[in-house]
């Protein structure tokens, strides 16, 4: 299992913006420059996130990224499966496990393992919000705070 770049620049970009918590709109400009994600790709990004409903959009010479929802109900699991699609540590843990070859838990020595291996992870991933982030420390030009 990786995360695909996508997902990596998502999250990213969605930290910036939870970073600025709603003072202002961010441009993509700046988003781009602080995270060195390509502003083409990361405009691609920002409007799928924000289809998705994790951004809202806004025109004009004010206009940016702002969130749709406060930082603490967004996890990375959230922003990582809506950008990149569910995720498995292994074939066993991917959603049509037969056609992956797995052969289930009577069955193999190691099923166990992963899927526990797996539900640890989707719970650190969904516990991981937006809001626990310290925004002073990696964003202090913000004075952020906590959500």
């Amino acid at each position: 299992m990786q995360i695909s770049r996508k997902a990596d620049y998502a999250l990213r970009a969605m930290i910036f913006v939870a970073a600025i918590n709603g003072q202002r709109t961010c441009s993509i400009n700046e988003i781009s420059e602080s995270e060195n994600i390509p502003r083409e790709y990361l405009a691609k990004i920002l409007k799928e996130l924000s289809q998705k409903g994790f951004l809202r959009s806004y025109k004009g010479v004010n206009g940016g990224y702002k969130l749709a929802k406060p930082r603490d109900q967004i996890s990375y699991l959230d922003i990582l499966v809506a950008m990149q699609g569910p995720f498995a540590i292994s074939s066993c843990n991917m959603e049509d496990r037969e056609a992956s070859g797995c052969r289930g838990k009577d069955k193999c020595a190691t099923f166990a393992f992963w899927d526990d291996l797996q539900k640890k992870l989707m719970k650190i991933l969904g516990d991981m919000t937006l809001g626990k982030i310290d925004y002073n420390k990696f964003y202090p030009q913000f004075k952020a705070g906590k959500a």
